[in-house]
């Protein structure tokens, strides 16, 4: 329980940083001796904690969505925009699973996530809202967020870079990255357990709790790191999170070339 509860207070304080909270969550899993799951079902539960924080966060907008029109118009873009990411992701899926038990892959996807955050420090002012925005931008945050299915890789960072690189509000930028991550999420833990159905079978009824437990913190904290991610963007400081991904990677590539990760 202590280690599920450990788990998700850092799924919850990484997710929307632009650190890569699945990697965080590998390097953690690999340093606690014995620690297994069926597929990456305990991580996708605690991402559904985190992603019930955004439902929390963005509880007036989310309202909005149902009886504005152009509320109505963002679910669509929505849609499309999880469908770009499925299309991208679901492929890779296998190998990316593969990937979380691997010191060199997370070390590599922190480098990856240092050089798409420290791009954000040149990227225009955009000022396109959520009532500018349309299909181009939509599909280009959907399609990079397909590709962050790789542990190390930031999706908060990625698509908060690719939003401001199509001249998204900063602001609006975080929050739509937030928002399109929600179906993401809640799809892919839908599938990771129709997936694993056959391991799940045997499982513990413990697991399932130390999953809640996981989740609930994950969300709790989650919710307090939405608010200084925010802070960071339209503050012009997201690119600073660069220098704390690049010697993490390092330090990860440099103890799996010396065998220790």
């Amino acid at each position: 329980m202590w280690q599920a509860a450990m788990l998700g207070l850092i799924q919850g304080l990484t997710e929307f940083l632009p650190v890569s909270s699945s990697g965080h969550l590998a390097l953690a899993q690999m340093l606690i001796p014995g620690f297994r799951q069926p597929g990456v079902v305990f991580d996708a539960m605690l991402h559904v904690g985190t992603a019930l924080a955004i439902l929390v966060f963005e509880r007036r907008a989310l309202v909005e969505l149902v009886v504005t029109s152009a509320g109505r118009r963002l679910v669509v873009l929505l849609a499309g925009g999880t469908i770009a990411t499925a299309v991208v992701a679901f492929p890779l899926r296998r190998v990316a699973e593969d990937a979380f038990t691997s010191a060199l892959w997370v070390g590599i996807g922190l480098l990856v996530t240092t050089v798409v955050v420290w791009s954000a420090r040149a990227e225009r002012h955009g000022r396109m809202d959520e009532h500018g925005m349309g299909w181009r931008e939509t599909l280009v945050v959907g399609l990079i967020q397909g590709l962050t299915v790789f542990p190390g890789v930031s999706r908060s960072g990625s698509t908060i870079a690719a939003g401001l690189a199509v001249g998204l509000d900063r602001r609006w930028a975080a929050r739509f990255s937030f928002l399109l991550s929600v179906p993401a999420v809640l799809g892919a833990a839908a599938a990771s357990v129709v997936l694993e159905r056959g391991a799940l079978a045997g499982v513990e009824p413990g697991f399932w709790i130390a999953a809640l437990t996981g989740a609930v913190i994950a969300a709790a904290s989650g919710y307090v790191a939405l608010g200084l991610v925010i802070r960071t963007v339209t503050s012009h400081s997201f690119h600073r999170f660069a220098w704390y991904t690049l010697p993490l990677g390092l330090l990860v590539l440099a103890l799996h070339a010396g065998g220790l990760l």
